[in-house]
């Protein structure tokens, strides 16, 4: 994996990440995401 690769897909984790926690509370327990954000974040990013 090249450098710009891993920078793309760490900036693509911290940008669904910081996304994800953004959201109301309640959006996140009725979406079934509350406590997966990290999770979640790490499929966007790597693609899996």
């Amino acid at each position: 994996m090249s450098v710009i690769s891993r920078m793309y897909r760490r900036y693509a984790y911290r940008r669904t990440l910081n996304t994800l926690r953004c959201l109301p509370s309640r959006t996140r327990i009725d979406c079934d995401i509350e406590g997966h954000e990290r999770e979640i974040a790490n499929r966007v990013a790597t693609g899996f």
